[in-house]
């Protein structure tokens, strides 16, 4: 076989890295996988990644893809990405159809956001808040640095919140699934939705905030730390 397309699941923590994509005088997970990369007797070609995560947002489910040529077993370029550095780890490596694009072959993308042990009643009223938002809407007021002509209507398919634990300790997990996100409209929708809980906003509040569509009615992002990339649809 003269090339193949892999499909790599990549696990990291955001607080090893500046990001994914590569950004000048920084260290970025983009840098991490390209110097794996570098290290494997064969040329990568159309390197191309599911989610473009910020400086210190985790993940346990990013996806890339990318061609080599010539072709070598998944297992050499599982053992690459594995072992270029200590915070990101690489569990799967798969062949896959040469039309396969991690971003663009993409149907869905879940996240989670930690929050710590939350008072039940509080608990109770951010997921009815979030629960109405499920479904296709404009999310503009929940984004931030926009580009121009994009838009951002956009299909949630999943907003609740579920018990988790971080570490030892018992917490929640805000999880967000749709087919695509705009700039940190995740962590707008969680400082939002605390936000309107804890006034004791109606439950339809989430909802008319998105119908108006005013960025200075929401929140400001809640901090990037607790944010995990868990899987990508496809």
């Amino acid at each position: 076989m003269l090339d193949a397309t892999y499909r790599a699941t990549l696990a990291y923590s955001g607080a090893g890295f500046a990001g994914y994509s590569r950004q000048p005088g920084l260290y970025t997970v983009e840098d991490a996988v390209r110097a794996a990369l570098a290290l494997l007797p064969a040329e990568a070609r159309a390197l191309a990644v599911a989610g473009r995560t910020d400086r210190g947002v985790s993940a346990t489910g990013q996806v890339i893809s990318l061609r080599l040529r010539p072709a070598l077993p998944p297992e050499a370029l599982r053992e690459a990405l594995d072992g270029v550095d200590p915070n990101l780890a690489c569990p799967e490596v798969r062949v896959v159809p040469r039309a396969f694009h991690a971003g663009f072959s993409a149907t869905g993308r879940r996240y989670a956001y930690l929050l710590p042990d939350l008072d039940p009643a509080l608990v109770r009223r951010v997921d009815r808040l979030l629960a109405p938002l499920v479904g296709r809407r404009c999310f503009s007021a929940f984004a931030r640095d926009t580009r121009p002509g994009q838009s951002t209507v956009r299909r949630l398919s999943e907003a609740r919140l579920l018990p988790a634990h971080e570490g030892e300790r018992p917490a929640w997990a805000v999880l967000l699934t749709a087919d695509g996100f705009l700039r940190k409209q995740v962590r707008i929708l969680v400082a939002t939705a605390l936000r309107e809980a804890e006034a004791g906003a109606p439950e339809d509040r989430l909802l008319a905030l998105a119908a108006a569509g005013e960025r200075a009615a929401t929140a400001p992002p809640a901090p990037p730390e607790p944010l995990r990339l868990i899987s990508v649809l496809y």
